[in-house]
């Protein structure tokens, strides 16, 4: 490719030629204040809404330690994300081919594997919570909802870097908007009681647990996007502000998580004791909401948040997909088959209360091997080509290590730990622990880990 002619430079109606290479210099473009639209819209969705329903109505969480929870995990995860951004334009390379660089050939292609996976579930996650909106506007079947959703977020994929970043900047007004009416229709049912709930169907652990889980919730949901972090930011021109590219990253993140998240445990306990079961964002739509104007204009924003972040669970997930088992397919292609499987898996989203508890146990999941794959990555001190690292490296052993040292603090309704099984009021520290042994493995084993042929 010509760096002096770029053949896709800044055009919306044109399909991204480019899969996991290098950026050229001819094809750099944007600013760093575009990540901001991207990532608010991104996370402006009902997915973040029900992180908050879930603390609430599911472990039972009170209003206050929420807040304190939400706010805690989304700093924590969305610093991260703004960390790994400031790299991107350097690298001009996806996320999950940088971290090559850390782990090696060989050794990256696990991670990159669950970053495939982690995008085919957001994808069937988002898309059962769009299909329910959707189902309630048109009175369609689930599946005749679901397939018109995977269509039009396919076709966003398909074309690429640009077209998303597009269609993010004009979701943005109407995405506020939609939230802003959800919001003021849930102040007007003056949630009241805001105390720990023992009666809520997670709530095994006491108040302590519940505060626990807030944070492990909401900093799940933010690393959730961590192995995508430099996907978008790495057409960016090379000198690119680093402080530019974290805080409009952070910001963009962290704001609207914060604001929906805590709106969701608000809506929760504004249902009190049926809010156990609002199982679908439609649920609780319904129950808040009613089936008025606002109810609608709610349900319509979750069709638009399912398309604004499914985009770029595709997208990134395409790309992992292709660092992960190096086919020589067109990116747009990968896109393609990352969509028809995390449609088949939405398939058995139709059952609300399965999608619940599938949906919860999914986001902690997440940080079991996001947070030490993110320490890796972050405090790795190679310097080479990503392209070119081949072998093993330290990398891999820190990230085994760190996620072997989170399995006792593991706690989930498939699988209790050892630690939160004789100390339930401690909830999930596995992603504290996974991250910390990570960081710490990582800075021993770089002095002397001998490098193996791949």
């Amino acid at each position: 490719m010509n760096d002096a002619s770029p053949t896709y430079g800044e055009r919306i109606a044109a399909i991204e030629p480019l899969g996991t290479q290098t950026v050229p210099e001819g094809e750099r473009h944007g600013h760093a204040r575009d990540l901001f639209a991207l990532w608010y819209s991104a996370n402006a969705e009902i997915a973040t809404w029900m992180v908050g329903v879930y603390i609430v109505a599911l472990y039972g969480t009170d209003l206050r330690s929420a807040a304190i929870g939400i706010v805690v995990g989304n700093l924590a995860g969305y610093a991260l994300l703004g960390w790994l951004s400031t790299r991107a334009p350097r690298d001009g390379v996806p996320q999950m081919l940088a971290s090559q660089r850390a782990f090696g050939r060989l050794g990256n292609r696990a991670p990159a594997a669950l970053a495939f996976l982690a995008g085919v579930g957001w994808f069937a996650v988002n898309s059962v919570f769009g299909s329910y909106a959707l189902m309630t506007l048109t009175h369609w079947h689930f599946f005749a909802s679901l397939a018109a959703l995977v269509c039009a977020q396919v076709a966003l994929a398909a074309y690429g870097h640009n077209l998303i970043h597009a269609f993010q900047r004009i979701a943005v007004a109407l995405l506020t908007a939609g939230f802003v009416a959800i919001a003021i229709a849930t102040l007007f049912h003056h949630p009241a009681a805001s105390g720990f709930h023992a009666d809520a169907p997670l709530a095994l652990g006491g108040a302590v647990a519940g505060f626990s889980f807030a944070i492990a919730l909401s900093f799940s949901y933010a690393t959730g996007w961590l192995p995508c972090a430099a996907d978008y930011a790495r057409y960016l021109p090379r000198e690119t502000s680093q402080r530019s590219l974290f805080w409009y990253s952070f910001l963009g993140s962290a704001l609207p998580c914060i604001a929906i998240e805590f709106l969701g445990a608000l809506a929760a306990t504004a249902l009190g004791r049926h809010a156990d079961a609002a199982q679908s964002p439609t649920d609780a739509i319904a129950a808040l909401l009613g089936h008025a104007l606002v109810a609608r204009v709610a349900l319509a924003t979750i069709v638009l948040g399912t398309l604004t972040a499914n985009s770029m669970n595709l997208y990134s997930g395409a790309l992992a997909a292709l660092v992960a088992t190096r086919i020589a397919i067109p990116r747009f292609a990968a896109a393609l088959v990352v969509g028809g499987i995390g449609a088949a898996i939405a398939f058995f989203g139709s059952d609300p209360r399965v999608a619940a508890e599938g949906y919860s146990n999914f986001l902690l999941l997440l940080s079991y091997w996001t947070a030490p794959w993110a320490a890796v990555v972050l405090f790795a001190r190679e310097r080479d080509d990503p392209q070119r690292a081949t072998g093993l490296r330290a990398g891999t052993a820190a990230w085994l290590l760190g996620v072997l040292a989170s399995l006792p603090f593991w706690n989930q309704a498939w699988y209790v730990g050892p630690v939160p099984r004789a100390f339930p009021v401690l909830g999930d520290l596995s992603y504290e622990v996974g991250f910390i042994v990570a960081a710490a493995a990582m800075f021993f084993l770089q002095r002397n880990f001998s490098k193996v042929p791949g």
